[in-house]
């Protein structure tokens, strides 16, 4: 079975990511793109002629969108 996962070498940015955003309600807009770019870079089957920036640019005002990205870094970054 394939399974997805970030690069190790994106790791440690994405821990530090998410140790800033710790207590906030919601991540600096910086960080939550950085967080949706790597999202959607190496975990989601993007579709044929979608676009990673207009992706990230749509999905940043989607309150389920946020809240699905940030769940998964907040579960993967405790098993990293």
């Amino acid at each position: 079975m394939y399974i997805r996962e970030i690069p190790e070498q994106y790791r440690e940015e994405i821990k530090q990511i998410m140790d800033r955003g710790k207590g906030m309600i919601y991540q600096p807009i910086g960080d939550r793109k950085r967080l949706f770019y790597f999202y959607y870079r190496f975990i989601y089957n993007m579709r044929q002629g979608e676009n990673i920036e207009a992706k990230i640019k749509q999905d940043l005002t989607c309150p389920s969108c946020v809240g699905k990205v940030m769940n998964y870094f907040k579960n993967v970054v405790h098993e990293w």
